[in-house]
């Protein structure tokens, strides 16, 4: 990553990410690994698919598929299984840069909000 991009990748609140066209975390930020509870050894050791909550995993699997057909993803959720089983929501927007085989993502914690919703 060129150094004048890491500040933003490094100290962004959001979640940013970079997967590798075979489903596992290239480079993954310090907030989206604070959000998960997984260290950044532990995010990369696995496919990205065994961190969604089960119910969404094919359907984030199209979504997937399509990024690699280079049909950008904007307002996306799904939701991810937290190190400590906690159920996490996340909105995405995400693209791919075909000749890298990388898949450049943002996610914002929206998990707030869907609670705010079930209560009101």
């Amino acid at each position: 990553m060129s150094p004048k991009l890491d500040p933003f990748f490094y100290l962004s609140m959001d979640c940013l990410c970079i997967a590798n066209y075979d489903g596992y975390f290239a480079n993954i930020n310090p907030a989206f690994v604070a959000l998960l509870e997984y260290s950044e050894e532990e995010l990369r050791s696995k496919l990205i698919s065994e961190f969604i909550y089960e119910e969404d995993r094919a359907r984030t699997a199209s979504h997937r598929n399509n990024l690699k057909n280079n049909i950008a993803l904007v307002n996306f959720e799904n939701r991810y299984v937290c190190k400590s089983g906690k159920i996490v929501w996340l909105h995405w927007t995400s693209i791919s840069v075909e000749n890298e085989r990388l898949i450049y993502a943002i996610a914002k914690d929206i998990t707030h909000k869907k609670h705010s919703k079930t209560n009101a």
